[in-house]
């Protein structure tokens, strides 16, 4: 998988998700289609609504996870 996630295929969100620790929810991210790009464009709504994962993982899954990739990506 590409270090930028900018580059990932949805193939390699969903592995990451699974790697992450969230393999249910990572089907989600397979579901709709989620590729780096879109990954990194989400908001905290997209997360936490539009994916139809539980509250408590989907937090997790938005705070300390596609929030740090986009913050350290942004940041380059």
């Amino acid at each position: 998988k590409a270090l930028d996630p900018v580059e990932w295929s949805v193939r390699d969100v969903v592995e990451y998700f699974t790697e992450a620790g969230f393999p249910e929810q990572a089907g989600a991210f397979q579901e709709q289609e989620i590729d780096g790009k879109s990954l990194l464009l989400m908001q905290r709504a997209d997360v936490l609504t539009g994916l139809s994962i539980r509250l408590g993982p989907a937090l997790k899954i938005y705070e300390y996870h596609v929030k740090l990739l986009q913050r350290s990506h942004f940041q380059d």
